[in-house]
């Protein structure tokens, strides 16, 4: 299967056997909201990661979800019920079940916040409309029925605050990350194409070499959405905060748009949240979203991304059985519609010499097999979508969990000193296991270098 499955890892997933499980079942990445739990909780889930990995013998990245500007509820003990038409007192600090008085440690959001304006929580489940605002408080009218639960997210969708984008608390959580060996980081809430330099800028800073991934969920993220997508590694479609900060209706066409964009300028692209929603209480999804998986695959998304179900649900491991399920028939109707020949293609080498190897190879009905030592060239190629089969040689472990999630790649370490040794130990690897059998007819190249460039086109004895 070339499209690529990830699952968000939480109190139902937190145990080896389970991440072993899901491991065997596909999946080949993992990632950490930062907004639940604390600094222990995350370097065991990475560990937990690292040792079911060894298990079985694969790769799989390790991604990290920073907040970000994000806007939460702060802590409280109970679950509130609320009903259409009651009235709900958010305040900077304060808790009172019977008021209700809900903690939302946000100074700079009463600042500005007007009667009239709109805020929406639990991916668009829960709004709430501005009734009254005074000092630290604000009190709101419930348009749906809903419940209210600590730390969950709030969007304001007609509002945009400013707040810098990185916390503290996201800075030291990402430097004792870094140490134990994260692949990506998440972009929350980005906004411009400075949140991702920043977010650089400090990886860099720190020694760490985790790729970045810009989560597409804010109405300036949309705006500035090719600039954004350019300075970053991989695009996430943010569905749920999406369908807090835009209409439900204009989901589907955001995510359309998102991929497109994206496709374009050849990122790997992800789709997120409520993929499989009812099965974190069901052990069998809904047509619907099945519907949905499907019309993903079918739009060329690199990986499909489970949250809540793998998260709190009670099915996890069912969840990844049905998603692969409905992936793997999805993508035995994929024909790849992507443009190759783009005004971003023109304006790189790089991208100009992947198509024609790609190409080459397929005009030759034969099998592409490369060796990328930083897998700038994989990721390359991947975008192109090869309609052969194609296969990655890489130098570390490190490099071969980044391209884990990429569509397409199954990422093999071959130890090497140079591009030409690598080279020929992958065919060598391909050919002993069995990947390439007599008279198949195989392309070999490596990244593009400076001065020379070496293809052969071989065929296997």
């Amino acid at each position: 299967m070339r499209v690529k499955l990830i699952v968000s890892l939480g109190p139902s997933s937190s145990s080896l056997d389970v991440v072993e499980s899901m491991l065997r079942e596909g999946v080949s990445g993992f990632r950490i909201n930062l907004a639940h739990g604390g600094l222990s909780d995350w370097v065991r889930m990475v560990r937990l990661v690292r040792e079911a990995e060894s298990l079985v013998s694969g790769y799989a990245s390790v991604i990290v979800d920073i907040r970000g500007p994000s806007l939460r509820l702060g802590e409280f003990p109970d679950v509130i019920s609320v009903s259409a038409g009651s009235v709900v007192e958010f305040c900077v600090s304060g808790y009172s079940r019977e008021v209700p008085r809900i903690p939302f440690p946000h100074k700079e959001v009463f600042e500005s916040v007007s009667v009239g304006d709109f805020l929406v929580m639990d991916d668009g489940r829960a709004r709430f409309e501005v009734v009254e605002a005074y000092g630290e408080c604000l009190k709101a009218r419930a348009l749906t029925s809903c419940e209210l639960r600590q730390k969950k997210n709030v969007a304001f969708p007609n509002k945009e605050f400013r707040i810098k984008y990185m916390s503290v608390e996201d800075l030291e959580a990402l430097k004792n990350l870094c140490s134990e060996g994260i692949d990506y980081v998440d972009a929350s809430l980005v906004r411009s194409v400075e949140d991702i330099e920043e977010l650089r800028n400090y990886l860099m800073s720190i020694g760490c070499e985790a790729l970045v991934i810009a989560k597409i969920e804010t109405k300036e993220a949309i705006r500035n959405l090719s600039e954004v997508a350019e300075a970053s590694d991989a695009v996430l479609v943010a569905r749920g905060d999406l369908g807090m900060n835009f209409g439900l209706e204009e989901v589907p066409i955001l995510q359309k748009t998102i991929v497109e964009a994206t496709h374009r300028i050849g990122k790997p692209v992800i789709v997120a949240t409520q993929l499989l929603e009812s099965m974190i209480n069901n052990p069998v999804p809904t047509r619907a979203e099945v519907s949905d998986v499907t019309n993903a695959v079918l739009e060329g998304v690199d990986a499909l991304m489970l949250t809540g179900e793998t998260a709190v649900g009670k099915y996890p491991v069912e969840a990844v059985r049905w998603l692969r399920r409905v992936a793997e028939r999805a993508e035995s109707l994929y024909k790849p519609t992507i443009q190759r020949t783009t005004e971003h293609t023109r304006k790189s080498l790089k991208r100009r010499y992947a198509k024609g190897v790609t190409e080459l190879a397929e005009d030759l009905g034969g099998v592409l097999a490369i060796y990328s030592m930083k897998g700038t060239t994989a990721f390359t190629i991947a975008s192109l979508r090869p309609r052969t089969e194609y296969y990655v040689g890489v130098p570390t472990k490190e490099v071969a969990r980044k391209l884990s999630i990429v569509w397409g790649v199954n990422a093999k370490v071959i130890e090497a000193n140079n591009y030409v040794e690598g080279l020929e130990k992958l065919y060598s690897s391909l050919v002993s296991s069995g990947y390439l059998k007599k008279g198949d007819l195989v392309v070999l190249t490596y990244g593009l270098k400076d001065k020379e460039q070496v293809i052969k086109v071989r065929v296997v004895e």
